[in-house]
């Protein structure tokens, strides 16, 4: 068994005995998907799981169950800490200075606990963690492996137990609440985000090679992937500069676009034209130089946002806000290009995965657990104040629209720019119903795994590279590849 079936079979047995335990590193890979890196993206398989309770099916076919009779919190109130697990503190540590500043009485009652640095690690972490018997309260899932926890009732609880209802959601923008929802229509967990994404670019780079001096007028240079190209063409050979900043970058905006789950409700591998298409792509800017050869979460996609090496980034919304990927890439306050960037739509839309707190059937600080859950995905005007407080996205469509009415919110990394005023109208598009399944981190490394020696020339032909493809797909559990 791998690990994280050994930590399953261990924690099913210690819930027989006991009958009570329950977004953003590229390495050699173009394109990574989290802040804490891995990737997002597709929906109806069963997670690789030993029990019966871990068969899925697509998130578009689950509708949460009607549990409007039950608004009882079901959680005791017994421990010193509301302990929030996540696999990196760019978000949680945020939360809980805005939470507990807005409530005092809860200050030094939150504490963030980090189970690693990846979001993919973290997938096998919180197994191992959960196994080990350590406080855990709220935690942190995402997109692509959300099934594997939402579908197995011994790691989650459902959301009526803090006394919510499906109704409290209703606010919600309703991709968030369908991805959130298990294979029986119960509520397992709750974003507190939206994340459409936008092409981030230098403004002085494109007003002096382009004449653009706006981002409407920078948007005609990149609305279709035909533009966008003939326009990485031109800066290349007249500039030396690069259009994109990794192929991770454009991988986000490609894989969301893809018409096709990477796994069919037989839990089968699914290569499309798609494929074929983004390593065209992905091959074509690599080989001019249309892309950097940087990979995304090092140092050195840092750099290039200050070394005049890219003309942009494709970024999402919890990119962009504080001590976010754009500030290291301008160098923080002060640094070289601080507050030179603007954002506009670039070729399409997209949106690169998303975050939901899930609820712990360990949990025993019930009434925080709710208030807190409360104060970032339910009440409108306190995830206003978080959106402003951190320039986040949040899962409101009206607290966004307020924000954006108001012309309240004013990046200084984007030189004063309001980043919502661009990206409320993609939040408003988000579709990733029948995109997610439990199968997805897996699939897109070993896919971008394949495309990374095909770009590099380490397999001669798409043929090769698909054929690398099906033999490390066909290492994940519970996946057939044919």
């Amino acid at each position: 068994m791998n690990k994280l079936k050994k930590s399953l079979a261990l924690i099913a047995t210690l819930a027989i005995a006991s009958t009570a335990f329950v977004a953003c590193g590229g390495d050699s890979t173009p394109a990574n998907d989290t802040p804490a890196d891995t990737s997002k993206a597709a929906d109806e398989t069963k997670p690789a799981e030993e029990t019966p309770a871990d068969e899925t099916k697509p998130a578009d076919e689950t509708k949460p169950a009607d549990d409007t009779a039950s608004a009882e919190n079901k959680i005791a109130e017994t421990g010193d800490k509301l302990s929030v697990l996540c696999w990196t503190g760019d978000d949680v540590e945020k939360m809980i200075e805005n939470f507990t500043a807005a409530n005092p009485d809860y200050a030094g009652k939150v504490e963030y606990v980090n189970v690693g640095s990846k979001g993919q690690e973290a997938r096998e972490q919180y197994a191992n963690y959960f196994a080990g018997g350590e406080d855990a309260d709220l935690f942190v899932l995402e997109a692509d492996w959300i099934l594997d926890y939402i579908n197995n009732d011994e790691y989650t609880a459902p959301l009526t137990d803090l006394g919510f209802t499906t109704d409290d959601f209703k606010g919600c923008y309703d991709y968030t609440v369908s991805i959130g929802t298990d294979k029986n229509g119960v509520l397992k967990a709750a974003s507190w985000q939206a994340t459409p994404g936008g092409y981030v670019y230098r403004t002085d780079l494109a007003e002096e090679y382009l004449g653009a001096k706006t981002p409407d007028e920078m948007q005609k240079f990149v609305d279709s992937w035909d533009k966008f190209t003939e326009t990485a063409k031109k800066v290349k050979d007249e500039h030396n500069i690069a259009m994109a900043d990794t192929l991770g970058g454009m991988w986000q905006v490609w894989q969301y676009n893809r018409a096709n789950a990477w796994a069919d409700k037989d839990n089968k591998l699914v290569i499309d034209d798609f494929c074929k298409t983004y390593a065209d792509l992905a091959k074509e800017y690599w080989d001019n130089g249309y892309v950097t050869k940087e990979d995304q979460w090092t140092d050195g996609w840092y750099q290039i946002g200050q070394d005049d090496s890219t003309m942009g980034y494709f970024f999402c919304t919890w990119c962009l806000g504080k001590g976010s990927m754009l500030s290291n890439a301008e160098g923080g306050e002060g640094g070289k290009t601080f507050g030179k960037y603007n954002i506009t739509a670039g070729p399409s839309g997209w949106a690169w995965g998303g975050s939901w707190l899930a609820l712990s059937p360990k949990c025993d600080n019930g009434q925080i657990a709710h208030d807190f859950v409360k104060y970032f995905t339910v009440d409108e005007n306190t995830a206003k104040d978080y959106a402003l407080f951190k320039s986040e996205f949040v899962n409101n469509p009206n607290a966004m629209k307020a924000i954006v009415d108001e012309g309240s919110n004013k990046n200084d990394l984007l030189g004063g720019q309001d980043q919502f005023s661009v990206l409320y109208e993609a939040a408003g598009n988000i579709d990733m119903d029948g995109k997610i399944t439990a199968f997805d981190s897996q699939i897109k490394d070993a896919f971008n795994g394949a495309i990374t020696k095909y770009v590099k020339g380490e397999v001669a032909s798409y043929d090769d590279m698909i054929t690398e493809f099906k033999k490390e797909a066909a290492k994940i559990e519970g996946l057939t590849v044919e």
